[in-house]
């Protein structure tokens, strides 16, 4: 039995949603069919080549992802979001003339639903566990329809606590796959769902696929993998989800606050040491003001981990194997803090003051981390800002979290925020619905069972560390 089924007597729902204004809606049902009856991709992708029946580029994107949560234990259906959404009333819409459009021009910009339907696929989402969103590329962002349903399930609070990925379609292979999948997964954490990647091998975004005509997606053998990787993801991350305590237990959690930048009189990490204390009772939660420490900078070696380290300590599965071993580096120190975590906070501040910035430096060392079979996985991760109030040298910071970070497979939260106006805490967010969520995935890693985890050197020459494969939970 599958360990998404041992928790809770029932297995996890993961939907796909299709964003593609081109979706086949009036057949998605068989392209579910075809998903049911597949066992691997080699026969979902025979299915769809040999059919007569043509499915757009996102539909196609989908149901791969769908086959990746389907292999892992999890139920799955598939919708297709132009049938909930009038998007042009009728094909007459396409022989309009001129003259009629100056008199309507506001129809051109209409997404009217169908309430039935919509009513009844946001029913379905509230009640499943995991999602997938498909969406086409439009200079670099999402289409109006998956646009739409996000605002949907905004209004509705209907993303809280469930696992989310996002799968892309463009006509070229840098074509704005990967910021229309980052815009989605940044707005599904801002709604509380939890958003992971695609996983091993590559560990990217989620999903990105290059096909330009109608029903070639699943040409794109590449692609396609990275699909069946986030379906996968997000039916794995489902499952940990939904391990939650009995009301009347609480977890202890182990948690470390990576305090990346600060004044040289270390204003910021009084300001969050005050932030957290109120915590302290019921957690351990270490600050760890990277500004203290030493941090050499990554040599970008072309293999990595040391390939004779790796050797040396082949019995080691945590040994720390990067090829700077200088003493006076404390990466080293660092990385053994946080290995067993139940949650990392990426503290960062926006302030017009001067400040030490150590974030890239170890943003960087984190390499060796993720090709030593990706040593962080499935610890729980998101972003802290101190924002001072007017400063703009550094707003982006909880996007550089989510887009560094899910890379090493590895689930994110949604972002916090303090923010500050002249030394004043003007608005702090609360901290307590995630420690709610770190205590479900603690509890869920506990009692799973560990899978094989295997870096790839996609992109590299050396071979030779690709047969490594270690036990994660």
């Amino acid at each position: 039995m599958n360990f998404i089924e041992q928790h809770n007597g029932r297995k996890m729902k993961v939907i796909g949603l299709s964003g593609s204004i081109r979706s086949n809606y009036r057949h998605i049902e068989k392209l579910k069919e075809h998903v049911l009856s597949s066992n691997d991709i080699r026969e979902l992708r025979d299915r769809l080549k040999n059919s007569d029946i043509l499915f757009s580029n996102t539909d196609i994107c989908v149901a791969f992802a769908l086959l990746g949560a389907k292999n892992h234990g999890s139920e799955i259906d598939i919708f297709s979001l132009t049938d909930l959404f009038d998007a042009h009333g009728d094909d007459s819409f396409y022989f309009i003339d001129k003259e009629y459009l100056n008199g309507n021009i506001d129809y051109l910009d209409t997404l009217n639903i169908n309430e039935i339907k919509i009513q009844n696929l946001l029913k379905t989402i509230q009640d499943a566990d995991g999602i997938v969103l498909g969406t086409p590329v439009y200079f670099g962002d999402r289409s109006s329809v998956a646009n739409k349903i996000l605002q949907l399930t905004n209004a509705n609070k209907l993303l809280r606590y469930k696992a989310f990925g996002c799968v892309s379609v463009g006509a070229k292979r840098n074509g704005g796959q990967e910021t229309a999948i980052i815009y989605s997964l940044f707005e599904a954490l801002m709604q509380d769902a939890v958003v992971i990647g695609n996983g091993p091998k590559t560990c990217q975004y989620g999903g990105t696929v290059v096909a330009g005509d109608t029903h070639q997606a699943w040409k794109d053998d590449f692609g396609i993998e990275t699909c069946v990787g986030t379906g996968r993801q997000v039916a794995y991350l489902s499952g940990l989800l939904n391990y939650s305590l009995p009301s009347d237990t609480t977890d202890r959690l182990n948690l470390h606050v990576l305090i990346t930048m600060d004044t040289k009189d270390k204003k910021y990490g009084r300001i969050l040491g005050k932030y957290f204390s109120r915590h302290s009772q019921h957690h351990q939660i270490e600050l760890v003001n990277l500004t203290d420490y030493k941090i050499y900078r990554c040599v970008g070696c072309k293999v990595c981990p040391s390939r004779k380290l790796c050797e040396r300590n082949r019995n080691k599965p945590d040994a720390y194997n990067c090829v700077i071993q200088s003493e006076d580096d404390d990466f080293r120190s660092v990385r053994k803090k946080i290995l067993n975590s139940d949650g990392i906070i990426l503290a960062g501040v926006n302030t017009q003051e001067d400040i030490i910035y150590r974030y890239q430096a170890f943003m960087e060392r984190t390499r060796v981390v993720r090709r030593n079979d990706f040593e962080f996985t499935n610890i729980p991760v998101f972003g802290l800002l101190v924002n001072e109030v007017g400063s703009i040298n550094n707003p982006i910071h909880n996007v550089k979290v989510l887009t560094s970070y899910i890379r090493h497979n590895l689930p994110i939260l949604k972002p916090l925020q303090l923010i500050h106006n002249n030394g004043n805490a003007v608005y702090e967010d609360s901290l307590d619905e995630h420690l709610k969520i770190l205590q479900n995935i603690k509890t869920g890693r506990r009692l799973i069972s560990p899978l094989p985890v295997s870096y790839k050197a996609t992109g590299y020459k050396d071979k030779s560390l690709d047969k490594s494969e270690t036990l994660r939970k």
